[in-house]
């Protein structure tokens, strides 16, 4: 879990306007499912382009025994690929102050964490993605606050 703490210094009257804001009712719609949709498109598109190798962390070749397999039935088709439904099944659920992420493949586990097969991570949320997630917030906070004659 990723904790945002905002420490407000300075100006008297701006950090009160702050903490009054903060405490008001927070709705964070708009950014939670920004975020949502940014990191479906990214699991399902960039990290499988990749083939990992975005986080890091490239896939492992495939088994020899099953890459001809895989070639003489699924001809032309990159690791993980062979239907599609995994790729496709990255889904997110935003509330007010929250986003969630999975993937609906019920085979999807078994890749991401390595249970029987090579670990091929598909979901990580790395810096790069908590700047991105920060910056969607900070987005929605600014237009808020604007909007409400405190910035």
């Amino acid at each position: 879990m990723t904790t945002i703490q905002v420490t407000i210094d300075g100006d008297k009257e701006l950090a009160s306007k702050l903490r009054s804001f903060a405490g008001s009712s927070m709705d964070l719609t708009n950014s939670m499912e920004d975020i949502g949709t940014d990191l479906t498109k990214f699991f399902s598109g960039e990290v499988f382009a990749s083939r990992g190798q975005v986080f890091g962390k490239p896939w492992p070749a495939l088994n020899p025994n099953y890459a001809a397999f895989k070639a003489r039935e699924f001809p032309g088709r990159p690791p993980l690929i062979r239907t599609g439904l995994m790729q496709r099944s990255f889904k997110h659920k935003s509330t007010s102050l929250t986003t969630s992420l999975w993937n609906e493949a019920e085979y999807f586990d078994n890749h991401n964490e390595g249970w029987g097969v090579p670990e091929r991570v598909m979901m990580l949320i790395d810096q790069q993605r908590e700047l991105r997630v920060v910056k969607f917030i900070v987005s929605d906070l600014t237009t808020q606050m604007d909007k409400a004659g405190l910035i």
